[in-house]
């Protein structure tokens, strides 16, 4: 008995399927034409879009113009970044910054400058095998270099804070 119910819902699933395969074979014969389809979008795409502009005139080469510098540029550049002049610049600024009694330097560059100048006067002491040989010694001279570059930084922070504060007043 259970075998014929089988039977029976099997039956009615065949049937369910038969009738649902049939129904998008009628649905997959009805659609359009793709290619015609994709064309037709491709039309209305190109309808959308505006036509391009036409140039009135060739770009002619005096409109071009190259990346070299007259003479003048390049001798009054040269002028104004001569280094010896800047150097001696760079020196009256911070002569200045040192010394300009209305210009409060921070307490932490007056620290680090009076310890790093104090390092580096005194490293043959301090600094262990400086005194050995010729390793010690440039040894000295690297840790020296080290020192003289850190007071160099400083020093430069302190002058550009110098160069706006003058240029606030």
């Amino acid at each position: 008995m259970n075998d014929i119910a089988i039977d029976g819902s099997a039956d009615s699933r065949l049937a369910e399927l038969e009738r649902r395969l049939e129904a998008l074979e009628a649905k997959v014969t009805a659609f359009p034409d793709v290619q015609k389809l994709e064309e037709h979008i491709t039309e209305r795409v190109k309808a959308s879009m505006p036509s391009p502009v036409e140039p009135a005139q060739a770009p002619s080469f005096k409109d071009i113009s190259l990346p070299i510098p007259s003479v003048d540029n390049l001798v009054s550049t040269a002028r104004a970044t001569w280094t010896l002049f800047e150097m001696l610049a760079e020196l009256k600024l911070l002569f200045w910054t040192l010394l300009d009694r209305r210009y409060h330097m921070a307490w932490l560059t007056r620290v680090i400058v009076v310890v790093l100048l104090a390092a580096i006067l005194t490293s043959q002491w301090w600094l262990p095998f400086a005194w050995d040989n010729i390793v010690g010694r440039i040894w000295e001279k690297i840790i020296n270099l080290i020192l003289g570059f850190v007071l160099f930084f400083v020093l430069h922070f302190e002058m550009r804070r110098y160069q706006e504060w003058l240029k606030k007043r």
